[in-house]
C-alpha cells in the first residue's frame, strides 16, 4: 500500500508541477512586459465566458451515458454542495472578532477553492475527461454560492444579489448545456466535436497563465507573515479537504469521481478572491496574500492529499 501511495504521489506531483510551470510562463511574462496582469485580466473573460464553457460541455458529450455515469453526476453535485456547506460551517466558525469586511475576505478564502482554474485542469491531467465531468459539477455549485454567499462576504454585505446570475453565468450554464446533451447522447459532427475539443483544451495552459500573472503582482514578502494566513491555509489546504475525503468514502464514493472531487477541495483559495476584494473595495493586499501563500503550499498539500484518495 505504501509503495501504490508512493507512486500516485509520485504521478500527481509530477502534473501539479507541470500546471505550476506553466503558471510560471505567466509570472515570467508579467514580469518582463510581455504579457501583464491588465491583459490578463481581459483573458479571464474570455476563458470565464468562453473557453471553459467548452471544456465543459465536451466533458459531457465525452461521456457514455452509464447508469453509473448518471448516478455520479448527481452525487458528484450533491457531495460539492455538502463540501461548500461544511466550509461555509468552519468559516463562521472563524474570525468573529473582526471587522466585518476582513472577516468577509477570510471566509470566502475558506470556502471557495481554485475549482475552475486549477482544480478542473488537474482532474483533467491526472483522471482525463471523466475528471472534467465531474469537476464540472463542483464549479457549478461553487458559482451559484459564489454569486451569493460568496458575494454577500467579500462586499460585508452591500452588494446586491443578482437572481440572474445565479444560473445564466457561464459555469452553470455550460453545465445545464452538457446534462442534456449527456442523457440524450447527442452525436455532433466530428468536426464541432473536434472544434470543441481543441478550444477545451486551451482551458488549462491559458487558466495557469493568467494566474502566473496574477501571482506576479503579489507581495511575496507578505505571505509568510500574518499568522491568520497560516491558519487559512490549514483550513483550505488540509482540514476541510481531508474531512470531505473521509466523509465521500464513507458514503461510498471511490474510483475517479472521489479523485475529481478531492482535488476540487483540496485546491488553494480562488484566484477571483483578489478580483472580488478589488471590485467590491474589500482588502486587495490581504486577498492577495490568502492566494499566494495557499497556492505555494498547495503544490505540496494537493499531491499527498489526491494520493492518497486514490489508495484508501
Amino acid at each position: 500500500m505504501l509503495g501504490e501511495f508512493l507512486g500516485n504521489l509520485q504521478t500527481v506531483a509530477v502534473q501539479v508541477v507541470i500546471l505550476y510551470l506553466i503558471a510560471f510562463v505567466g509570472f515570467f511574462a508579467d514580469k518582463s512586459k510581455i504579457f501583464v496582469r491588465a491583459d490578463a485580466t481581459k483573458l479571464v473573460d474570455l476563458i470565464f465566458n468562453l473557453i471553459l464553457p467548452f471544456a465543459i460541455i465536451n466533458s459531457f458529450l465525452s461521456m457514455e451515458r452509464t447508469k453509473e455515469h448518471i448516478r455520479g453526476l448527481i452525487v458528484s453535485v450533491l457531495l460539492a454542495a455538502l463540501t461548500h456547506l461544511f466550509a461555509i460551517a468552519v468559516a463562521s466558525l472563524c474570525f468573529k472578532k473582526r471587522s466585518k469586511a476582513e472577516r468577509g475576505v477570510y471566509h470566502y478564502a475558506i470556502v471557495f477553492s481554485n475549482a475552475a482554474f486549477l482544480a478542473l485542469p488537474l482532474a483533467q491531467s491526472v483522471v482525463g475527461e471523466e475528471g472534467v465531468f465531474y469537476s464540472s459539477c463542483y464549479v457549478a455549485v461553487f458559482n451559484v454560492l459564489a454569486f451569493t454567499y460568496g458575494i454577500s462576504q467579500i462586499s460585508a454585505g452591500k452588494a446586491k444579489i443578482n437572481l440572474k446570475s445565479l444560473f445564466l453565468n457561464p459555469g452553470s450554464v455550460s453545465v445545464l448545456i452538457g446534462i442534456p446533451l449527456f442523457l440524450l447522447q447527442v452525436k455532433l459532427p466530428d468536426f464541432l466535436l473536434d472544434t470543441m475539443a481543441r478550444v477545451g483544451a486551451c482551458n488549462s495552459p491559458m487558466a495557469m497563465i493568467v494566474f502566473g500573472t496574477f501571482l506576479a503582482n503579489c507581495n511575496f514578502k507578505n505571505f509568510f507573515v500574518k499568522k491568520e494566513v497560516y491558519f487559512v491555509s490549514f483550513l483550505r489546504l488540509i482540514l476541510i479537504p481531508v474531512i470531505m475525503l473521509f466523509v465521500f468514502k464513507l458514503i461510498g464514493v471511490s474510483g475517479n469521481m472521489l479523485i475529481a472531487l478531492t482535488i476540487s477541495a483540496s485546491a488553494p483559495v480562488a484566484t477571483n478572491t483578489a478580483m472580488y476584494a478589488a471590485k467590491y473595495k474589500n482588502d486587495t493586499a490581504l486577498s492577495s496574500e490568502l492566494v499566494g501563500q495557499t497556492s505555494i503550499f498547495s503544490i505540496a498539500t494537493m499531491p499527498v492529499i489526491v494520493a492518497l484518495a486514490q489508495v484508501i
